[in-house]
């Protein structure tokens, strides 16, 4: 769940980009900057110092954007966590932006780890599966983890689905030992 101080943020950026659909191709620029700033620690540390004035960081900043060729609107967001000294949260304000446009939209993430790399016809499968269950649109993101030996687990918030071998060995042991 993000941060309650991200709400502000988030409405400001929907409210200007004009469209869900125009706040979301800011995201890999967003994404860029905050993949930068997060493999490089004295980014991360110049940013977060307060002893730093101000101006050598909002320098700071817009080489990194120009570098990067970040979109003006998003360059305006930086400036504006940078202000109000929230640059070192932006994963959590990119995070928010993503999950503000997931429940305009009626989208839900799943995570599946799957024993062996599923065939994108299988995943698809899956994916409608899943979209039947909750009835809503379902952005699958898959793993590959084999220890479940065989089958797959799917979590989709709270809710976790396991039809994996691993599991089921399990069950099967349990009733054998006369575990409840």
């Amino acid at each position: 769940m993000a941060a309650g101080f991200t709400k502000p943020y988030v409405d400001a950026l929907l409210a200007v980009a004009g469209s869900a659909g125009a706040a979301a191709a800011l995201l890999p620029d967003l994404d860029a900057v905050a993949r930068t700033l997060g493999t490089s620690p004295e980014l991360r540390e110049l940013f977060r110092n307060p002893a730093v004035e101000r101006t050598r960081k909002a320098d700071l900043l817009g080489a990194v954007t120009a570098k990067l060729g970040t979109a003006p609107l998003a360059v305006r967001l930086l400036q504006v966590l940078l202000v109000n000294r929230r640059l070192p949260h932006l994963d959590e304000v990119i995070a928010a932006v993503r999950g503000r446009l997931d429940r305009d939209e009626n989208v839900v993430e799943a995570h599946l780890r799957a024993a062996r790399p599923l065939a994108d016809a299988e995943a698809e499968e899956i994916r409608k599966s899943l979209e039947g269950r909750t009835r809503r649109t379902v952005r699958l993101r898959t793993e590959t983890d084999p220890a479940l030996l065989g089958g797959f687990v799917v979590r989709i918030g709270s809710e976790v689905y396991d039809a994996s071998l691993a599991t089921g060995l399990a069950r099967v042991r349990a009733a054998l030992h006369g575990e409840n």
